[in-house]
């Protein structure tokens, strides 16, 4: 279980999180509200990648994450496969190519990540998140750049992989995510 008690963060004297609580037991959220709001502050946080200001933030010691951030974080010289190998030395080479083909065309497998379109890029960095041995996968804004068809199959393609693995999705987008259940990032100044 993941819990942020009375959090607050702030930038720049800028508020961005005023007392925010949330807990992320098992199970499946969608960490929503409008751009700019603190989602990717609260991720930030869960990760340990920066501190609160205030308040608490309890995320188990032994808990292994898997993370989509916004950046895709992807390497740009390395082909499709080896960037999905990268992330799990546990996968074999026909198991990480048929993910990949799940979400990516078949001449996708050796091409660079730096030649592929930006929506392509996005999917293979969900692809890695979600063939990453975790407890826990934290996608923020996955859905970026993709069509409906893509993000239909990219949706799909997540609730195949997910095993029992606790998920946090940051989205300020919906569609497709009404099994995920909601927890609301209210604006610091309201």
């Amino acid at each position: 279980m993941i819990e942020l008690v009375n959090v607050s963060k702030s930038f720049d004297e800028k508020k961005v999180l005023d007392s925010f609580s949330a807990v992320f037991d098992e199970g499946k959220y969608l960490l929503k509200g409008p751009s700019g709001i603190g989602k990717t502050t609260c991720i930030r946080l869960i990760l340990g990648l920066i501190d609160p200001d205030d308040g608490e933030v309890r995320v188990p010691d032994n808990m292994r994450f898997a993370v989509c951030f916004q950046e895709n974080r992807l390497f740009e010289k390395e082909t499709v496969l080896t960037n999905v190998l990268a992330v799990n030395e546990n996968i074999s080479v026909t198991d990480a190519a048929s993910a990949i083909l799940e979400l990516l065309p078949s001449d996708s497998l050796d091409k660079k990540a730096g030649e592929l379109s930006g929506g392509m890029k996005r999917r293979l960095a969900v692809i890695r998140a979600m063939l990453h041995d975790s407890d826990c996968v934290i996608l923020d804004e996955p859905f970026t750049g993709l069509d409906d068809a893509s993000r239909s199959k990219t949706i799909s393609f997540i609730n195949g992989r997910l095993n029992g693995r606790l998920l946090i999705v940051t989205s300020h987008d919906e569609r497709g995510l009404s099994d995920l259940q909601a927890v609301n990032i209210d604006s610091p100044e309201e």
